[in-house]
């Protein structure tokens, strides 16, 4: 999994800008403002910077007759990055906003420099899933000293093409939110939207567009990155706060990207693309399950043990509030080991034909305590807590023989048993 988009590369000509009373030499460059990591980040266009003076302008009079005047700032916007940039970098951001929704591929704005730019543009990226059509790669020329810039954004599609992309979009949007059923609470939006992109999306690296929501909404399709974005963009049209994270997983330390969602006043983690059983993590779950609903809302402690590390570009809250945690709210998490109640939710998926049964416990210590007693190291005498309900499902069965599959997760403490 992989989707690091806080990588900026940028190659600064390293001449000073000439003063107010020289002529203003035209500034050329190219940024990335996000790019992908590994096999599933998008085509980025080499960097290149270039310092030309067959142009000259005495003022913004001069820049403006060349560039065109620039665009306005909309007003009143707010967002998980735009909240935690600096003013003269919101302004820019809101330029921007403008300009792309707008489908201006190429217009003007006002900006002190291109660092600016590039937070601005980064940040209107993670903020805004519903901008598929642009992806960070960008040219700007400008008059530095006078802060006027005319920024060239790369397309991932053609401009005559948005409009159509967005209504087929939409149609799905409106499956999941046709899906709600009236009343429904932020939880069972989340939970909902969820279920919905992994149902419908196969995890593949070599999937187009798939770090923006064309992959999964168009293609069924994606990355990381593209389902976090489509979780993002479905939970904005339900009006619920999600937010977009970047970061790296693993050992490895490869670009990752989930979720930080707000529910009922509580901030927790959600990770749809390892909710995905295709993404193949876990190869008995993959075979057994539909939807993994361990990285259902996730607290900052689970987070960190399943090596999911934030960037650090943007600040993010503490999440404690287990509230939300899918095995608690459905009676499969337990406080501390305790043999008679694991062997009896055991002998209740029996009584009930159940085909599985979880377990989620609140501790390693209690955790370890249960995988001993259901699956006794080799040599060990004790029986273990499946034994003797799987006997009485065989003799149910009349079966001379009964096979079972479980999947520990050391991380998170939960323990997945089938038959």
């Amino acid at each position: 999994m992989a989707a690091f988009a806080a990588i900026f590369s940028l190659l600064l000509c390293g001449c000073s800008a000439p003063s107010f009373e020289e002529a203003e030499a035209i500034v050329t460059e190219h940024i990335v403002a996000m790019t992908g990591a590994g096999e599933e980040s998008p085509a980025v266009a080499e960097s290149s910077v270039t310092v030309t003076s067959d142009q000259a302008v005495r003022d913004e009079e001069d820049a403006f007759s060349l560039f065109g005047f620039p665009v306005g700032g909309t007003d009143g916007l707010s967002g998980f990055a735009y909240d935690q940039l600096e003013e003269n970098v919101q302004s820019v951001y809101a330029q921007l906003y403008t300009g792309v929704s707008e489908r201006k591929q190429k217009f003007t704005l006002n900006a002190s420099d291109t660092e600016d730019i590039k937070s601005a543009l980064s940040a209107l990226i993670i903020d805004h899933p519903e901008f598929f059509w642009i992806d960070g790669n960008a040219g700007m020329s400008g008059y530095k000293a006078l802060g006027i810039w005319q920024i060239s954004l790369d397309f991932t599609v053609n401009a005559d093409e948005i409009d159509s992309i967005e209504a087929r979009i939409d149609e799905k949007a409106n499956e999941y939110l046709a899906s709600m059923p009236e009343g429904a609470s932020d939880y069972d939006k989340v939970k909902a939207a969820y279920e919905y992109i992994i149902r419908t999306t196969d995890y593949d690296t070599s999937s187009r567009n798939n770090q923006n929501i064309m992959s999964v909404f168009l293609d069924g399709k994606s990355v990381c990155a593209g389902y976090a974005r489509a979780l993002q963009y479905l939970l904005k049209k339900a009006g619920v706060w999600c937010a977009y994270i970047e970061g790296t997983t693993g050992a490895s330390m490869e670009g990752h990207a989930w979720n930080l969602v707000y529910i009922d006043g509580v901030y927790t983690y959600v990770d749809p693309s390892w909710g995905d059983p295709t993404y193949g993590e876990d190869a008995t779950d993959a075979s057994r399950l539909e939807i993994i609903y361990d990285y259902l809302c996730l607290t900052s402690d689970e987070l960190m043990r399943i090596r999911h590390i934030p960037t650090g570009v943007y600040a993010l809250p503490e999440c404690t509030d287990t509230s939300f945690d899918y095995y608690r709210l459905n009676g499969l998490f337990y406080e501390g080991f305790d043999p008679d109640a694991v062997g009896g939710a055991v002998w209740h998926a029996v009584d009930e034909a159940e085909r599985s049964v979880f377990f989620k416990f609140s501790d390693f210590e209690s955790y370890q305590m249960a995988v001993d007693a259901l699956f006794p190291a080799e040599g060990d005498e004790a029986e273990s807590l499946l034994d003797a309900p799987i006997r009485q499902r065989m003799e149910w069965d009349a079966a001379s023989s009964m096979r079972y599959y479980y999947s520990c997760s050391d991380e998170l403490w939960i323990i997945k048993i089938y038959w």
